[in-house]
């Protein structure tokens, strides 16, 4: 009587140890997923990581995958080698991307903002831009690896001797240095980006805006087409961003950057 009681006991004991390793091992693929995220700087879509800001696309991003039991490591690379290391799997995601940069990529069925085209010179420029045909007298910057909307990145790529591209780190603000310095006449870029770029770097009377493209963009966070997890945090995003905006949330999200929901 007594072996048979210990028995069951054991027998009960093992069943519940081999419960508890099967929660625990289970549990872990939930809790344990650092995702790395990628991008150069781009405010207030990405800004500088470990900051109060670090942009509101960051802060969606954080907050999506931490309520899923993930965590978010978000780094500053140049925005080509962003995207080939994501390409190749060294990372998980981009951020800011537009879908035509990386159309191999796994992207989310939402976007975390639009985007608007806009062009910028020094104060006192009279030059404004009415369609491409007003560009054939002007020099542009531009960022490599930046898409600008179909028929600019057109433009671009057919009119090479007017174009100057620059890379790296803050690829932006070594735009903004060189258009106040006379070495082209104008930049493109989105207009959100650019003027809190200027009134950062305090030359917010020094540039003008010079005129839109009329084309806006979509901006996505987007997964690396190798990783095989990454439709799986696309589909988190998706459902978490929605969450985010039904419950009010995202608006306080955009409202820290001053900005309001972008549909």
């Amino acid at each position: 009587m007594m072996r048979h009681e210990k028995g069951s006991l054991l027998s009960k004991m093992s069943f519940l140890l081999i419960f508890l390793i099967n929660l625990f091992v289970f549990a872990i693929p939930a809790m344990a997923d650092e995702i790395t995220i990628v991008a150069d700087k781009w405010a207030p879509y990405c800004g500088k990581p470990n900051s109060t800001h670090p942009g509101y696309g960051i802060e969606i991003t954080k907050h999506v995958f931490e309520k899923a039991g993930h965590t978010v490591l978000y780094k500053i690379v140049p925005w080509s080698r962003a995207i080939m290391d994501t390409r190749a799997g060294k990372f998980n995601a981009i951020i800011g991307a537009f879908k035509k940069e990386a159309p191999d990529f796994v992207f989310p069925e939402e976007e975390f903002g639009m985007t608007k085209n806009t062009f910028f010179a020094a104060s006192g420029s009279t030059w404004r831009y009415k369609g491409l045909k007003s560009l054939q007298t002007m020099e542009i910057g531009v960022i490599k690896g930046y898409s600008y909307g179909e028929e600019l990145d057109t433009y671009l790529k057919e009119n090479t001797q007017q174009v100057q591209y620059v890379h790296g780190e803050d690829p932006l603000l070594k735009n903004i240095r060189k258009l106040l310095a006379g070495r082209f006449d104008v930049l493109i870029e989105d207009e959100n980006v650019l003027l809190q770029k200027v009134k950062e770097m305090g030359v917010a009377d020094k540039v003008v805006n010079v005129g839109g493209t009329g084309v806006s963009g979509k901006v996505y966070i987007a997964f690396s087409p190798i990783i095989s997890n990454s439709k799986q945090y696309a589909e988190i995003f998706t459902k978490g961003i929605r969450k985010l905006k039904d419950s009010g949330e995202l608006q306080l999200i955009l409202a820290k950057y001053g900005l309001t929901y972008w549909k």
